[in-house]
């Protein structure tokens, strides 16, 4: 018997999604539970993708962990997010992080919330600039670079995940999904910490705030990151989430 993390990625996803995240978990817990979700694993098939085949696989697996090592904390990434939060509402959760949840989609706000952030970069950039502040022109270079990363990393999903023939059955299922387990999380009382970021490309703010309204522990964080996108912990801006996961996890 021992804590388990148990992490859940994102749609069209896999185990990458926490890579930069797990040796930081490791030697913190006993286990580490990687779920694929059916279509999702190696070799697998995306048309194999169905909704409640995926949350029934997902509690089966989270009740296995629970009875073999009696504690978990759940991670949930995008879709992840949304199923994670699913397993708090019905299922005993030490600790729940919720990354960028994919409980409501599609971001419309992307493009004012972009505009803004560059506005406001360059314009620091150049007050650093003139005052020939070289640390803090660094720090805003780097958060440029990592927003146009991000971008080009999206676009590579786009031409490699989404413009292929399995997506409109994918993202029946996904949309079915998300249905179904937002109709079944009604309160969620376990510690929570939620993440994300103003440059989302899918989830909007609205996801975060519906799924803490929901959290009625008194140990509740939400985080929103001016600088990350979608990608969270794929980008290279990633150092202060991982370290507010971590302080999150450690608290007690």
């Amino acid at each position: 018997m021992g804590k388990a993390a148990f992490l859940l990625h994102g749609w069209l996803s896999d185990h990458d999604d926490f890579k930069a995240l797990i040796p930081h978990l490791q030697g913190r817990y006993e286990r580490i539970e990687l779920v694929s979700y059916p279509g999702h694993g190696p070799g697998d098939d995306y048309r194999n993708f169905k909704a409640r085949e995926t949350v029934a696989h997902v509690e089966r697996e989270y009740r296995r962990v629970l009875e073999e090592c009696g504690e978990a904390d759940v991670i949930g990434f995008s879709m992840g997010g949304a199923l994670a939060a699913y397993l708090a509402a019905n299922y005993p959760v030490h600790k729940l992080v919720l990354l960028a949840p994919g409980n409501k989609y599609f971001n419309l706000k992307l493009p004012f919330s972009k505009v803004k952030f560059l506005l406001k970069t360059v314009y620091a950039y150049q007050k650093a600039v003139l005052a020939k502040d070289r640390e803090s022109k660094e720090e805003l270079r780097q958060k440029l670079r990592g927003v146009f990363q991000d971008d080009i990393a999206g676009l590579r999903v786009i031409r490699d995940k989404w413009l292929r023939s399995y997506i409109r059955s994918a993202f029946r299922n996904f949309k079915e999904l998300v249905a179904y387990v937002n109709e079944r999380i009604e309160c969620i009382d376990c510690p929570c910490f939620f993440a994300w970021g103003k440059l989302d490309q899918l989830v909007p703010r609205e996801s975060i705030d519906f799924l803490a309204g929901l959290c009625v522990n008194e140990r509740k964080v939400v985080k929103v990151y001016d600088h990350l996108s979608h990608f969270l912990l794929h980008s290279p801006e990633r150092e202060e989430l991982v370290r507010d996961i971590l302080d999150f996890l450690n608290e007690g």
